[in-house]
């Protein structure tokens, strides 16, 4: 089995970009599987990381030639790598024979199994993440929303403090009576800082990147997709009135 981890931000052009590209592939290496491979790519250009919405726009034609790529790859799952989930219902349109997973979906399901009330740390801005929220229907099992005062890219300037953070919004979010945490950015799922968290917090702790790469390997040994009634498959009108596929992937269609 293959799965790709997608950033959907040119990280490769940050401070230290090319060597958290490999610290991160290393981490989801050592999270796989047993006889599950794991490749990690993010974005030529574009943005640096996705702070707001309009980032995550950006970065849409790139997750498109990724899924594209993958495709080509035989790669069996690909999880786009932000807790926005950009372009996860357009990808899952396109597939063919590629799942494409979303961290956040994911991480907010699994969360609802381990609890009644959600808590979720995340970064500015959220009002992102509170729609993306409401579409999966999950508003009503959400506590509330910790907000860090922290860019993406300061997260990990400084592991100890964001650490210190984390801890005090899950205190808060507990306080405020969440019984399960979710991190509300990947940038938090890469630290290496969920057990202190879940200690501080006292309940469980729910790593986007980890539970997405554990879902994504689950429904590949299980053979399931996306329905294409739920995600149905994009069609452009010819001057005939003919249906004909996505250019993107029609090469996928193909072979």
């Amino acid at each position: 089995m293959h799965i790709r981890y997608v950033v959907p931000g040119a990280m490769r052009k940050a401070p230290s970009g090319p060597a958290e590209l490999q610290r991160r592939h290393a981490i989801l290496a050592g999270w796989a599987a047993p006889g599950t491979t794991v490749s990690i790519t993010d974005a030529p250009s574009g943005p640096l990381s996705i702070e707001t919405a309009y980032d995550g726009y950006l970065c849409v034609p790139f997750l498109v030639d990724a899924l594209a790529e993958a495709e080509r790859d035989d790669v069996d799952a690909i999880i786009v790598g932000c807790a926005d989930d950009p372009a996860v219902d357009a990808l899952r349109e396109l597939a063919v024979r590629t799942l494409v997973v979303g961290p956040a979906m994911t991480s907010v399901h699994m969360a609802a199994m381990l609890g009644r009330a959600i808590g979720i740390i995340s970064v500015p801005e959220v009002a992102s993440l509170y729609r993306l929220l409401g579409s999966y229907g999950m508003t009503s099992h959400i506590a509330d929303i910790a907000v860090l005062d922290s860019t993406v890219l300061g997260l990990r300037e400084d592991r100890d403090a964001t650490a210190a953070m984390v801890r005090a919004a899950a205190r808060d979010l507990t306080r405020a009576g969440a019984d399960v945490i979710v991190y509300g950015c990947l940038s938090l799922a890469f630290l290496g800082i969920d057990s202190e968290v879940e200690d501080a917090a006292g309940v469980p702790v729910v790593n986007p990147a980890r539970t997405a790469l554990a879902v994504a390997t689950a429904m590949v040994r299980a053979g399931l997709m996306p329905s294409k009634k739920a995600y149905p498959s994009p069609a452009a009108t010819g001057a005939n009135g003919a249906a004909h596929p996505a250019p993107e992937l029609e090469h996928v269609r193909q072979t």
